[in-house]
């Protein structure tokens, strides 16, 4: 979401090892000596151009290269972070869901709580991003007035979240057998088993259309917008430019030392759009398989070992698949 990669470099050629095929171009030798005497260079064959893939355009390379910059237990940094912003943030929502009841109460609740911890947030984003550091967390959670700066991201980002978390079970129990599961004079036989089940995929498809239509950009807008608040003694783990093509202007020179919500989205590339668009691909297809798996699973056992009573299961969980 923030790599900026740099797609050429010039090198020397003595440090290039050779590959198959060749990972370099040579550049072509200028008409006129005296450029590359201007350049410092000693002649045109001494440099080639390199051609780089992005360091995220696998997930292979990520994680070899996080593992050669942070160590092999780099893919867990800003865990103890993780873990007390969301125990913290479970104990708000369950105080404020007492006063929100039901599940779109529960949602408001949770995004409030995320925009409270909105300075969290962008911390665990700055730790996620850059080099390993000595500071504790806590040291690098960054000063209050740094709030109204981010909290609008988070918001957004979080409103995208429950958005996606509650829409589909609002759809999906608004019909069919998920509908009547909560009438308890509802008396369901196998094919509302089946239809529960496909009920239960369709839900997964909307939460899939909902998260690449609206949760992705608004993620990829909170984190851009954080990072564009990286603090200049931090230095990040991908290549990153700070002024996002010179939208930006540094606070130390006057300016507000972040991105804007709109540019922080435009000024993301097409070509780390389908980096990130092919990595959502790729853990879509193991959710589903393994959500097709379970739901497979679940309707045969249900078949085969309930039998008859399965009428009767079905009455005593009735409710819990439907909206509260």
């Amino acid at each position: 979401m923030i790599e900026s990669p740099e797609t050429a470099a010039y090198v020397p050629v003595e440090i290039i090892e050779p590959t198959e095929p060749p990972a370099y171009t040579p550049t072509p030798k200028p008409s006129d000596s005296n450029d590359d005497t201007e350049a410092g260079v000693d002649s045109a064959e001494d440099v080639l151009l390199v051609r780089n893939k992005p360091i995220t355009s696998s997930l292979r390379n990520t994680i070899l290269h996080l593992r050669a910059r942070a160590g092999y237990w780099s893919r867990f940094r800003g865990l103890s972070l993780f873990v007390v912003m969301n125990a913290v943030g479970g104990v708000i929502v369950s105080v404020l869901h007492k006063i929100l009841p039901h599940r779109v109460g529960l949602a408001i609740a949770a995004i409030i709580v995320d925009i409270i911890l909105a300075r969290w947030h962008m911390t665990w984003v700055h730790i996620v991003i850059s080099e390993p550091s000595e500071k504790r967390w806590y040291q690098r959670v960054p000063p209050l007035k740094t709030w109204t700066k981010i909290a609008p991201a988070v918001a957004l980002w979080a409103a995208t979240t429950q958005v996606v978390s509650v829409m589909p079970m609002l759809v999906c129990g608004s019909f069919g057998s998920l509908k009547h599961l909560r009438d308890p004079d509802f008396d369901p036989g196998r094919k509302d088993l089946y239809a529960v089940g496909a009920q239960a995929f369709m839900g997964v498809l909307i939460m899939l259309a909902l998260f690449v239509l609206l949760q992705i950009p608004a993620t990829v807008t909170m984190v851009r917008v954080a990072a564009s608040m990286l603090p200049e003694e931090d230095e990040t783990i991908v290549p990153f430019d700070r002024t996002f093509g010179g939208q930006t202007t540094p606070a130390i020179v006057g300016g507000q030392g972040k991105i804007g919500l709109v540019e922080a989205w435009r000024s993301f590339p097409w070509a780390s759009r389908v980096r990130l668009l092919k990595l959502v691909a790729k853990v879509t297809a193991i959710i589903l398989a393994v959500w097709v798996l379970f739901i497979s699973v679940m309707v045969a056992e249900a078949h085969i070992m309930l039998g008859d009573k399965l009428s009767d299961v079905m009455k005593a969980i009735h409710g819990v698949a439907g909206p509260h």
